[in-house]
């Protein structure tokens, strides 16, 4: 059977593991942004390439919304580790 430092190390290092991913989702959600753009630029007029545009707009909306959820597991991981260690 697990011991309470053990179960607080594992919820350590889950926590440590979602901060990197939000990260990364951020970096990801950036760079869609700035993609966004480029392809913005390049296909005005077109109602194809708006389309697209929208899609990625959506995308990177979405992909940030993940960015949320990730840090608010980060914010329960840390509350679930004091609340187990007082």
């Amino acid at each position: 059977m697990a011991s309470i430092q053990d179960i607080a190390n594992a919820a350590y290092r889950i926590g440590q593991s979602s901060q990197a991913a939000q990260t990364r989702t951020m970096g990801c959600a950036d760079t869609l942004k700035s993609q966004s753009s480029q392809l913005a630029a390049t296909v005005r007029g077109s109602r194809t390439g708006e389309d697209a545009v929208r899609q990625v707009n959506q995308a990177e909306h979405q992909v940030r919304e993940c960015a949320a959820r990730l840090l608010t597991l980060q914010g329960t991981i840390d509350r679930f580790i004091q609340d187990l260690t007082k």
